[in-house]
């Protein structure tokens, strides 16, 4: 009972400090949340770890670093890759969509569990404007690629995440600067790309 009072004296607190658009909008943007949930099948694994997703965003996104198993191979290469500065992230669906967006190679790394996915690393900009979230236990090895362009044939610099099939989970291809156009890289990033894929070959193992 004394619990269920200080409920309603806090919500009677908030609705006193907050104007009542604000309120309301809270309530809907909760009620939106919930209904997402709700509205995604769960007949397939997929679509189980949808709402998993979905669930762990509602709780504030995906946890801090600490709250997941940390890959110390993957945590490495990330680490070794920061300064190529601008790189292209580019994940092709399987149902016809591809998605190429740029991004510094210089996030902020973390690691999360979702119960019955495994691990995921998310690599995420301060302001969660972009975050990639890789399956750390499907990706199995990452490659290390200079070859040229299928159009002008100019230099592509590509590191490339793998599962144990060798499918591409995400490709990460340095930018080039748009000032100069294609082949035309930032100062610095050519070269620290190639001191990475000087230590580690074309390929490396992540497990």
């Amino acid at each position: 009972m004394r619990l269920l009072l200080v409920g309603m004296v806090m919500e009677s607190a908030v609705g006193f400090l907050l104007p009542s658009s604000s309120v309301s909008l809270m309530s809907s943007l909760k009620q939106q949340q919930a209904l997402a949930i709700r509205t995604i099948p769960h007949t397939s694994p997929r679509h189980r770890g949808e709402r998993a997703m979905c669930s762990v965003r509602m709780a504030g996104g995906p946890a801090a670093p600490g709250d997941g198993k940390v890959n110390d191979k993957f945590k490495e290469l990330m680490e070794e890759c920061k300064d190529w500065g601008l790189v292209r992230w580019i994940t092709i669906n399987s149902n016809g969509a591809v998605l190429e967006t740029a991004a510094s190679m210089g996030l902020k790394l973390s690691f999360f569990e979702i119960p019955g996915k495994g691990t995921y690393a998310t690599i995420a900009s301060s302001d969660k404007l972009f975050e990639c979230h890789i399956n750390l236990d499907k990706a199995q090895k990452v490659t290390f690629s200079e070859e040229p362009a299928k159009v002008g044939g100019h230099p592509l610099y590509v590191m490339r995440i793998k599962d144990a099939a060798d499918g591409i989970l995400l490709s990460c291809m340095l930018q080039y600067d748009p000032e100069k156009g294609p082949g035309q890289y930032f100062s610095g990033s050519v070269e620290a790309f190639k001191r990475v894929q000087s230590k580690y070959g074309k390929e490396i193992a992540l497990k």
